[in-house]
């Protein structure tokens, strides 16, 4: 018994000692961490810091001119090359009597879908009267598709006001009514015409096609105007409370460009893409990217005085720029970020009434003002200062240096 006791506590002492030689070499050789728990090795790394590097691509690029970016998306669209997905016209007889059921069409899918719901439009235009809404231009309103639905024969025929949802819907709501095909390209990019088709959709003498582009666009329509069909139960005395679509979806799939969709976007700009404009004094009214090219035009209609200010205030600018820190200078790059390079109101006073071009507050204020109301030049209150005001160019370095190079050539 005493030496089989003695074996256990000779063995036990083997390998404490075995495992206190391992820690112990380990410890000289550097490998303490592996021996960690997981939950420690998880904890000592999401302690540490993590370092991002400052070399970001939108601070080494200099952004392109709406000109720039014109001309290179022209360059690109000539070697550019687009699939087609082969579309067979005999689908065109299926969405007829789809239609003639009592069902509105919805085609949704990746590329534009305008060509062929184009020549659905003339197929069908047999049948009854055709109108084509492109809900696409920023400028068409519910007024102007009412407006091309009354000319219609019999719709405007019984009063000379402009027309309503509920004129035209109580017209189509009669047995002897014409058929009605309205055709709607991208009707996600109007939720106002969506609402004002839903008044019609209904009837059961308008037959609408639509078209729609985003991926959120059946939030447009609730459960209950998705759930909805055309029926006997619409009647012209209550034709408003006949509300809903009665889509039938139809995957329509072209990988066509959205050459005529986009041609009103504005193609420099990504909406939310930056909310640094929202640090920029309130008071001034233009929201919109200020350019070369639109600086030149204001420039062009000012007085020489007012060209004079704006050129000493543009090398002050630049002179600040130089003698700034390069990085301090790449990571300004967006135009309202340049605020640190601009001048005070009163040192700007000081310059113009030592250049003789403007003697008072009153005079340069007015000077001023038409290049605030154009945007040429932004103001922000100055912190640490009491409520004084800065005022600078919102241009990047590279263009406005180019912008008074072009005011020194017509000067001279």
């Amino acid at each position: 018994m005493d030496s089989d006791e003695g074996s256990e506590l000779y063995a036990s002492d083997v390998e404490h000692n075995y495992a206190t030689n391992i820690f112990k070499e380990s410890e000289t050789d550097g490998l303490i961490d592996s021996y960690k728990p997981s939950f420690d090795a998880y904890f000592t790394h999401a302690s540490s810091r993590t370092r991002t590097s400052t070399n970001v691509f939108s601070q080494r690029v200099v952004p392109l001119s709406p000109e720039e970016h014109n001309a290179a998306l022209a360059r690109a669209s000539v070697h550019a090359y687009t699939p087609q997905v082969p579309f067979d016209n005999s689908s065109f007889k299926r969405w007829a009597r789809e239609l003639d059921e009592g069902f509105n069409i919805l085609f949704y899918g990746l590329g534009s879908k305008r060509g062929i719901l184009n020549d659905f439009a003339k197929h069908v235009s047999r049948r009854g009267h055709v109108t084509v809404v492109n809900a696409f231009h920023p400028s068409v309103t519910v007024r102007d598709m009412l407006a091309s639905i009354a000319r219609v024969p019999g719709v405007q025929s019984t009063s000379t006001s402009a027309p309503t949802q509920e004129r035209i819907a109580e017209h189509f709501a009669s047995s002897d009514s014409p058929h009605l095909f309205l055709i709607v390209h991208s009707l996600d990019r109007s939720p106002k015409l969506a609402r004002a088709i839903s008044s019609l959709a209904l009837s059961p003498h308008i037959h609408i096609a639509a078209s729609i582009d985003r991926l959120n666009a059946p939030l447009l329509f609730s459960a209950s105007q998705l759930a909805a069909r055309k029926g006997s139960f619409f009647s012209s005395d209550r034709a408003t409370k006949n509300v809903g679509y009665g889509w039938l979806w139809h995957d329509l799939t072209t990988l066509a460009p959205y050459t005529s969709e986009l041609t009103f976007a504005d193609r420099t700009s990504i909406s939310g893409a930056s909310s640094s404009r929202a640090r920029v004094d309130s008071t001034n009214p233009v929201s919109g990217p200020l350019t070369e090219t639109a600086a030149l035009h204001v420039l062009a209609a000012v007085t020489a005085k007012a060209k004079k200010l704006f050129s000493l205030l543009a090398v002050k600018q630049l002179e600040n720029a130089d003698s700034s820190d390069v990085s301090e200078v790449n990571s300004a790059h967006n135009p309202h970020d340049q605020q640190h390079f601009g001048m005070s109101y009163d040192a700007l006073f000081t310059l113009a009434r030592d250049a003789f071009i403007a003697t008072n507050d009153t005079a340069l204020r007015a000077l001023l003002g038409e290049f605030r109301d154009h945007g040429l030049v932004v103001s922000a209150a100055q912190p640490g200062t009491g409520g004084s005001e800065v005022l600078w160019i919102p241009l990047r370095k590279e263009r406005l240096s180019k912008l008074v190079g072009n005011l020194d050539g017509d000067a001279t």
